[in-house]
């Protein structure tokens, strides 16, 4: 479902504004996001770069992504079109700040540390492309 609505996004765009999506990829946009490579994105066409940002970075943080990137090519109307169109598919109301998520103060990332005793195993999922952080409890 995401990769059709950041394709719908995309496809609004004239082929200018497309071009200049593509180049904000590979250029930092958000703390923590690596950019994409010129080279995956020179040749791409919509359906291969909606693939590309998915694949790379996940779906909810792509859509971060390409709302942050909206923002900065001055498309504040598809950008706030993708991020209700995102929150209303997964039940959330969109936030009404008008703040980017790059310039908003996020907390700190989460210790990377699982302890199994007793010879248990431990066995998560996971978590791609989230600049949230989640706490995991599991008692036997």
């Amino acid at each position: 479902m995401v990769g059709k609505l950041l394709l719908g996004t995309l496809e609004d765009l004239d082929k200018g504004d497309f071009g200049t999506f593509k180049w904000y990829l590979s250029q930092e946009n958000l703390d923590g996001v690596n950019p994409i490579a010129v080279s995956k994105l020179e040749e791409a066409c919509r359906i291969a770069t909606v693939s590309q940002i998915t694949r790379r970075y996940g779906e909810e943080t792509a859509v971060e992504v390409a709302v942050e990137i909206l923002k900065q090519m001055g498309n504040m109307n598809a950008a706030e079109k993708l991020k209700k169109k995102y929150a209303a598919m997964n039940g959330a109301v969109p936030s009404s700040s008008s703040s980017s998520s790059s310039s908003s103060a996020a907390s700190p990332p989460a210790a990377n540390t699982m302890l199994a005793q007793n010879g248990s195993m431990i066995v998560a999922p996971t978590v791609s492309g989230s600049l949230h952080t989640f706490n995991l409890t599991i008692n036997k």
